[in-house]
């Protein structure tokens, strides 16, 4: 027999609860009712991040890469309007060309001598300044101060210090009774020249980047190996350089690829010459592209550029992954 406070119908309890869906939808669904406003603000702000990154790589990067890949294929000028599609006759010409042949023989031996020698100072420098624990900002300012200085202006120092007459550099050398070098000049000094202003420019930032890795090693290996009775020269070899191996593989990578970008020192001091000893790849795309109006081979010029880094930053990316620590 039945209460009379029991009843037939579901109780206030029974309504309340949700119904359970299981299907994916469903599922979906029950989500969103329990958190949907914070979860379509979330999905907002990502999208606010997200897709102005991706227009500027498309617009700004992908897009002018194969702009500059399709101009190659053809024969555009910089005044003309009118162009033809002429396949690979860019490339053909730009390689069976003596001058760009020696222009890219010019930049991978100014990309090579400058990074492996800063590289190396860099490191030496990282070693002597690390230990200093006062006045250690102020020297890494010093040595900072060529990058953040003016191009034009250390140009326009380092033409002063190669002037064959009255520069710094041969009344130096005339104290030690050197005839004097015709540095800028000659087919023999002048990419030495510029290569030894690049690696004034850049071992401050090198020398910079591997203070901060030689902080980053603990301290106890170096201890433990000490105690063990290894020498100073045992704890370099086989303590710090394997631990600094995925910084001194960036600092080597980044330093060829920007070598091989070098404009601006060039076009101020020698503008290639002379007899194009100095001649470098981007200096060859300007001048194809706003001397000569070529657009379609400096186009051609500046994507075998792109192949160039994008190899090499292929490699930093692999040498990133190799596991160098102890």
């Amino acid at each position: 027999m039945k209460s009379k406070y029991q009843t037939n119908s579901p109780t206030l309890y029974s309504q309340a609860e949700p119904v359970q869906i299981t299907t994916r939808w469903g599922r979906f669904l029950n989500g969103v009712r329990r958190g949907g406003g914070l979860r379509r603000r979330e999905r907002l702000l990502t999208l606010s991040i997200i897709v102005p990154a991706v227009l500027y790589y498309l617009l700004f990067r992908y897009y002018p890469v194969l702009q500059t890949l399709f101009l190659s294929l053809t024969d555009s000028g910089l005044i003309r309007e009118e162009y033809e599609f002429v396949g690979f006759e860019n490339y053909i010409e730009i390689f069976t060309d003596p001058v760009f042949v020696k222009t890219i023989l010019n930049t991978t031996y100014y990309a090579i001598s400058t990074t492996l020698i800063t590289t190396v100072l860099a490191l030496l420098l990282a070693f002597i300044l690390n230990p200093i624990r006062y006045g250690n900002n102020f020297l890494r300012l010093l040595f900072y101060l060529p990058m953040i200085t003016s191009g034009i202006a250390i140009a326009t120092m380092w033409l002063w210090m190669y002037q064959p007459r009255f520069g710094l550099f041969n009344e130096v050398l005339g104290l030690f009774g050197v005839a004097p070098i015709p540095w800028l000049r000659s087919i023999q000094w002048a990419m030495p020249s510029l290569i030894i202003m690049a690696i004034w420019g850049g071992v401050g930032y090198s020398t910079i980047i591997f203070i901060a890795g030689l902080r980053g090693i603990p301290i106890e290996f170096t201890e433990a190996a000490i105690i063990d009775g290894a020498s100073t020269v045992q704890v370099f070899w086989y303590i710090t350089l394997p631990m600094l191996g995925r910084v001194i593989s960036f600092v080597l990578v980044t330093g060829i690829i920007g070598s091989f970008q070098v404009f601006q020192q060039v076009y101020l001091m020698t503008r290639g010459g002379p007899l194009n000893s100095t001649r470098v790849i981007a200096l060859s795309i300007y001048d194809q592209a706003f001397q000569r109006l070529h657009i379609g081979v400096a186009a051609s010029m500046a994507f075998v550029l792109f192949i160039i880094v994008t190899t090499f930053t292929v490699v930093q990316m692999r040498l990133q992954r190799t596991d160098w620590e102890l």
